[in-house]
Formats: C-alpha cells, sequence, structure tokens
C-alpha cells in the first residue's frame, strides 16, 4: 500500500542533480601525460563505490592512450573492448550502480 503523501515520478519531474562524484587523476609512467577526469553521479554513497572509481580510472586511461576532444570521448571505442564505445562501459555502469553518471569535464597534459 502507498503512503498518502507519496509522489512517484512523472515525465515531468526533474532528473536528479549529479552534484557528487570525484575527481580521478592519472600520470602514465613516462612521467609527460597527465588526466584530471571529473566523473559525477547523484550520490556520495555511489561515490565512493570502488566500481564508480574504477570507472574513473578506465576512463583516465582512455583519455591518456587516444587524447579526444569532448565530443568525440564518448564515440570512441574503448581501449579494452573495442566492439564497445565510451558510452557503452559508462550506460554499463549506470546499469550496474543504478544512478546516472556523467563526465563533467576532463583535461588532458602532454609535454
Amino acid at each position: 500500500m502507498l503512503k498518502k503523501d507519496y509522489n512517484p515520478p512523472t515525465a515531468h519531474t526533474p532528473p536528479p542533480e549529479l552534484n557528487q562524484g570525484i575527481i580521478e587523476a592519472y600520470i602514465h609512467s613516462n612521467k609527460r601525460i597527465g588526466v584530471l577526469v571529473d566523473l559525477r553521479c547523484e550520490t556520495d554513497f555511489v561515490a565512493r563505490t570502488e566500481e564508480f572509481k574504477n570507472l574513473a580510472h578506465e576512463l583516465c586511461l582512455q583519455i591518456a592512450a587516444m587524447n579526444p576532444k569532448k565530443t568525440s570521448l564518448l564515440r570512441q571505442p574503448w581501449i579494452r573492448d573495442e566492439t564497445k564505445t565510451v558510452k557503452d562501459l559508462i550506460d554499463e555502469y549506470i546499469a550496474k550502480l543504478g544512478e546516472n553518471i556523467i563526465i563533467k569535464r576532463f583535461v588532458r597534459y602532454a609535454l
């Protein structure tokens, strides 16, 4: 039985804000490439999980290896499995963790 004050989400309900997350850093072993990724989710609970941290690390490796522009990153083949795109990878984590996930921003430094 539903509580009297329960308001189910509707098509007009705005999506939850993605103001939780982590900033992941990666420095390549040659010390000539570095990446920062700002990965966002809905709750700090998900942001602290190993799965979410793993996704952030995988995205850093992708950016370090492929040097994408923001618009092309999601369409790139994932470096560990070229049958998937980076968007497919993120969608798998969204399904697994049950929250929306976005790459808010990233930067790649190279000498």
